[in-house]
């Protein structure tokens, strides 16, 4: 017996490359919801959840203007950070040395 609908291009449990991370990144900027994501990539939309949350960084912009100088914070998504902070999660993986 075959399964013929497969739903998903993507194994389970496997990490999310970094082609995957910049299409996410790029997708976020063209106000794509979580879920339209993970229907685009082909993964669960808490995946695409976790990744976010792991990547997102928060920037300082400055603006002068009229002699005063104007602080304020933007939040995006980088995929350098996420696939950092994933590569940094793998190094406590599997089972520790005697």
């Amino acid at each position: 017996m075959t399964h013929s609908n497969d739903n998903t291009s993507a194994r389970k449990g496997k990490h999310l490359s970094y082609s995957e991370r910049s299409q996410i990144a790029i997708l976020k900027t063209e106000n794509y919801s979580n879920r339209q994501i993970a229907n685009a990539l082909g993964r669960v939309p808490q995946t695409i959840n976790s990744e976010i949350h792991r990547g997102t960084i928060t920037q300082l912009k400055r603006q002068k203007q009229n002699g005063k100088v104007y602080d304020y914070y933007t939040t995006s998504y980088d995929p350098d950070t996420g696939q950092a902070a994933c590569d940094r999660l793998r190094l406590n993986c599997g089972r520790r040395p005697k």
